[in-house]
């Protein structure tokens, strides 16, 4: 029997956008899965360099006196709102053009879920016999809302290679849905989860199926570039973090000859300068991250090639010293992206954080030492913060010389009539210590 299966990745709408959101690696490894598994496979990238301004929707109507504000500390640092990839109707007219039986659509990231929403209706308007999968951070984390509000077939709630596999075989040969493993879907309006189950090994996956990516995708910082990872998870258990949703409470590796191999893959077929690693925490284990460096740096000397490493996702400190820093440079890191959250020691004992200040303000040291460029981050917003602790994180930052970023704190785990708003763009959680001009005047006093 021959299914016609559709990949979807959506635009999004937002204030700015990044490069990086091109390479949608998580359906790029699924859609390998599927295709190992004989499977025919189309994929729709909606996000493209493609954009057009929007009117800024009602919803944000709470930032009007800071976008029309000429006090430099209560200005809003973004001019105009933007829909970032093809548009909906350049999307109804590929859609159309697939017929497909069954679309797998991602959704990421909760404040763009009305843009996975409105891909649904345009299916749904289109091929209403079709079979809808959603998966994604967001997914997982409200599938009732899929399953009862936009009649979406199944909802995958961990990892997707073998869960999408085992569900195409379900279907084709009708099979028992529940020995699929992350999956949630309705039976006569009871909400069915079967047994969470990710992939033990993940050195068995096939390499993400690149070739589906346009040339436009893999520009990055004016050169060519790819999105990889080494491992999957996280043995830290930081209290904001979502990554568990997804990849479970282990930390899984590669083995670094399958890490090496798939970097030849992408230099040869797609002529890459940049490997950018998305790991949730890629240097978790001091003597992998040694070997793996050292492996990196042999790799380019053997294969003469010269590549630039980022870790833009950024990297955990705990097992960071002068040894790795020394590997990093040697190997091609000449960036190091790292996050205090905040400088409070209680804050970070309360969210769990697996280093402390001493910890951060050495790394950054022995970085800057060997010419890094460390970019610092920190949580703007964190409930417990106040505005004195956040003065004080910032001052840590900027005695270390070190460029200072702030990430404006969201909730995912909120009413959906506020999903819209949590996003760092948006400067919308207020709290008990923080209203939203202290979180205005504390951006914009790192800006000027």
């Amino acid at each position: 029997m021959i299914v016609r299966i559709c990949f979807i990745n959506p635009p999004i709408q937002d204030f700015y956008s990044t490069s990086i959101r091109r390479q949608p690696i998580g359906i790029l490894y699924i859609i390998a899965s599927i295709k190992s598994a004989g499977h025919n496979v189309s994929f729709i990238n909606c996000h493209s360099p493609k954009k057009h301004k929007l009117p800024i929707p009602n919803e944000f109507s709470y930032l009007d006196k800071y976008i029309s504000n000429s006090n430099p500390a209560l200005s809003f640092p973004f001019k105009n709102y933007y829909h970032f990839g093809l548009t909906f109707q350049e999307i109804e007219k590929q859609i159309k053009s697939t017929d497909a039986d069954i679309y797998f659509i991602s959704s990421l990231f909760t404040p763009y879920f009305q843009e996975t929403d409105e891909i649904i209706h345009i299916i749904k308007r289109l091929n209403p016999l079709s079979k809808i999968v959603v998966g994604g951070y967001h997914a997982a984390l409200y599938p009732e809302y899929y399953l009862r509000n936009l009649d979406v077939d199944f909802v995958i709630r961990g990892e997707g290679e073998q869960s999408s596999v085992q569900l195409l075989d379900s279907l084709i040969n009708n099979k028992d849905l529940l020995k699929v493993p992350n999956l949630v879907y309705l039976v006569k309006d009871e909400i069915i989860k079967t047994g969470k189950n990710n992939i033990r090994d993940i050195n068995t996956m096939p390499f993400p199926s690149r070739e589906f990516l346009k040339e436009r995708d893999f520009k990055m910082y004016r050169t060519r570039a790819v999105s990889m990872i080494t491992s999957r998870g996280c043995p830290n258990r930081c209290d904001f973090c979502t990554g568990r949703i997804i990849w479970g409470n282990s930390y899984r590796v590669r083995n670094i000859e399958s890490v090496l191999s798939e970097i030849y893959e992408c230099i040869k077929q797609f002529n890459v300068k940049i490997i950018n690693f998305e790991d949730d925490n890629i240097f978790a284990l001091k003597s992998r991250a040694a070997e793996l460096l050292k492996e990196l740096y042999n790799f380019q000397r053997i294969h003469d090639v010269g590549l630039d490493f980022t870790a833009m996702n950024g990297i955990s400190i705990e097992q960071l010293d002068e040894e790795i820093l020394n590997l990093m440079k040697q190997a091609g890191f000449g960036e190091l992206n790292i996050s205090l959250v905040s400088y409070s020691e209680q804050l970070q004992k309360i969210y769990g954080r697996p280093f402390n200040s001493q910890k951060f303000a050495d790394i950054a040291n022995i970085a800057k030492d060997l010419g890094m460029n460390v970019r610092s981050y920190f949580i703007l917003g964190l409930p417990g913060q106040t505005k004195e602790e956040i003065e004080d994180t910032i001052n840590f930052l900027k005695s270390l010389d070190v460029k200072v970023f702030p990430s404006v704190y969201y909730n995912v785990n909120t009413h959906k009539d506020q999903w819209k708003m949590q996003r760092s763009s948006a400067f919308f959680n207020e709290t008990e210590h923080l209203c939203r001009d202290d979180l205005f005047n504390l951006y914009n006093g790192i800006r000027y």
